[in-house]
């Protein structure tokens, strides 16, 4: 076990997670975390707070985000990590459309739930998400009006890929992803590359730009993992390390700084951060 602690993939009220990021931060300062990320989905709207809070404990805080695309049916997350606020115009539109497009989804989804004599409304969804609305705020409505059990249940036979009320999102090709984080001055990563399901995509990523690979992952096997930093170690790209914590009441809910790497891991990832922010910023 390294001293050091640290996580590169968490989630907070600004898109599907339960703590704000004041309390996400917070979290990590109790957990004895020195260095931390928020990557919330499509959006990059808590990044401000949970800077300044990071700055009152004095943790080193990475900008982060996690955009959510589409390659061949399959859905593949790209991390983007910088070193300072984000500034790159392109990116920040990209952003706000992303956004948009989650409300657009959410309203969909209601309204084909509504179709089948569902009795739920956007407005309420809304109110409980906080911020950007996202299917896991749809699913939390559906269990505390008792139409689902679980979040796995609404997702299973509601509103998940293939049920009545699932609703298309509009896509975004990771390679595109990749290329605007780039451009923007920051470092992408292809999240827990074990979920994807295709290693060939994998590769073909890597090959298309991507920087890393999330090897070290709460959700990964020890097999997953050895086989991701084996791949990373054959492009000679940095690995990355993260929980993908969503606070309570979520699935995913493995623990903020839950997984451990070597300290070599923090450092080559804020190494190669402050470089391409670097870089980014003599182009200016």
């Amino acid at each position: 076990m390294t001293s050091f602690h640290f996580d590169f993939h968490a989630h907070t009220t600004a898109s599907d997670g339960t703590l704000t990021p004041t309390e996400l931060v917070s979290l990590g300062k109790q957990l004895g975390l020195i260095v931390m990320a928020i990557t919330d989905h499509d959006t990059i709207a808590g990044l401000a707070e949970g800077k300044a809070k990071a700055q009152e404990l004095g943790i080193k805080f990475l900008h982060g985000v996690e955009l959510n695309t589409d390659a061949s049916g399959v859905e593949i997350d790209i991390l983007g990590y910088f070193y300072n606020n984000i500034e790159d115009p392109s990116f920040i539109d990209l952003v706000k459309y992303r956004e948009g497009e989650r409300i657009r989804r959410a309203k969909e989804m209601i309204s084909k739930l509504t179709n089948l004599g569902i009795n739920i409304t956007y407005d309420r969804v809304r109110e409980i998400a906080g911020g950007v609305v996202a299917r896991p705020h749809v699913a939390q409505i559906l269990i505390k009006d008792g139409y689902a059990l679980s979040q796995k249940d609404a997702y299973d036979r509601l509103i998940g890929f293939g049920s009545p009320a699932y609703a298309e999102r509009d896509p975004l090709l990771p390679e595109v992803a990749i290329e605007q984080i780039k451009n923007a001055g920051g470092v992408p990563i292809i999240a827990h590359p074990g979920l994807i399901g295709d290693d060939t995509l994998v590769h073909y990523l890597l090959e298309q730009g991507a920087e890393g690979l999330e090897a070290y992952y709460a959700y990964h096997t020890q097999e997953q993992q050895d086989k991701y930093l084996a791949i990373a170690r054959e492009y000679d790209v940095i690995v990355g390390c993260g929980s993908d914590y969503h606070g309570p009441n979520r699935n995913k809910n493995k623990m903020l700084g839950s997984v451990d790497a070597p300290v070599q891991v923090m450092e080559t990832l804020l190494g190669k951060v402050q470089e391409c922010w670097i870089s980014w910023k003599a182009k200016l």
